[in-house]
């Protein structure tokens, strides 16, 4: 299991996201590097364009371009790729939780509330994956209630109509009624049973 979760740390899970992510790390680093060129070149090309000054105050300004030519854009290349390698890695920890909570909405939209998300100990939005189960163990304990009211309910119901007689005298237009509130029962318990609570349910409702 532990090989499984090393092969799994830096894969692409959103390659949208994760690549409009690291194409705005790269813009933001060309930015910098632009500054940094201006800041650095154009005060030698200048001044090597500057007619007024001596030879000598000229050349000295062509051999430092050079020597900041040779020395910074190594400097600058391997800044911005290790910039990028490490953002990738880093911003792998959110969007790693974001595509296991858009798969856990999923899951709850379609009614399965049998599961509980689980991101790795390095992710981060460790507190959004605990309110989010939170969230699900609500909502699967009241479904579960509702579930159980409905169903007692329902063995109410049949115990009123085996004996109709004691209530109202057996006329027709009770049977109706009694038989209404158990259309209303059943139509309740059918969109309560939508949701999925455990494998447990599943099997007995299968077994049922």
């Amino acid at each position: 299991m532990p090989a499984k979760t090393r092969r799994k740390q830096y894969s692409i899970v959103d390659r949208s996201l994760q690549y409009r992510v690291l194409a705005i790390i790269l813009i933001y680093s060309l930015v910098i590097v632009l500054f940094l060129a201006v800041c650095l070149f154009i005060p030698d090309i200048l001044a090597m364009s500057n007619q007024d000054l001596s030879l000598e105050i000229r050349a000295a300004a062509a051999d430092r371009l050079l020597t900041l030519h040779s020395r910074v854009w190594p400097a600058i290349v391997a800044m911005v790729c290790v910039l990028g390698i490490h953002s990738v890695r880093i911003f792998h920890r959110l969007i790693g939780p974001l595509y296991r909570f858009r798969w856990a909405f999923s899951k709850i939209g379609n009614g399965d509330l049998s599961f509980r998300v689980k991101i790795r100990k390095s992710d981060y939005l460790h507190r959004e994956e605990e309110a989010l189960n939170q969230m699900i163990e609500g909502l699967s304990e009241r479904c579960e209630r509702l579930r159980q009211a409905g169903l007692r309910a329902q063995e109410s119901l049949s115990a009123i109509e085996q004996t109709p007689s004691q209530i109202s005298g057996g006329q027709d237009s009770d049977q109706q009624l009694l038989q209404e509130h158990r259309q209303h029962l059943a139509d309740l318990l059918e969109q309560v049973q939508r949701f999925q609570l455990s494998d447990e349910d599943r099997v007995e409702e299968e077994t049922g």
